[in-house]
């Protein structure tokens, strides 16, 4: 999207990442876009960032995905997975 010529906001609670991580793609991409630490099912923050963005697509990547875990602590990923995205929609 970068690439193309998007500006582009990204929104991360960094549960399994670090604030590196998005140092590094800005880095990488030679861009500064907009970075807000925040968990996807927080309806105030999503709806905060919606109302001062301009956001035109959203790709939502913020699914747990571990299988084994999954089956362990399958209420934790049906919150997170399921939860975020109908706070999204």
């Amino acid at each position: 999207m970068l690439d193309a010529g998007y500006d582009i906001v990204v929104l991360d609670n960094l549960s399994n990442s670090s604030e590196d991580s998005i140092s590094r793609i800005k880095k990488i991409t030679g861009n500064n876009f907009l970075f807000y630490k925040a968990d996807l099912r927080d309806v105030a923050v999503l709806n905060a960032i919606f109302e001062e963005e301009h956001i035109d697509a959203v790709i939502h990547f913020a699914g747990l995905k571990a299988v084994g875990e999954s089956v362990t602590i399958p209420l934790k990923y049906y919150d997170n997975n399921i939860g975020g995205t109908l706070v999204l929609c």
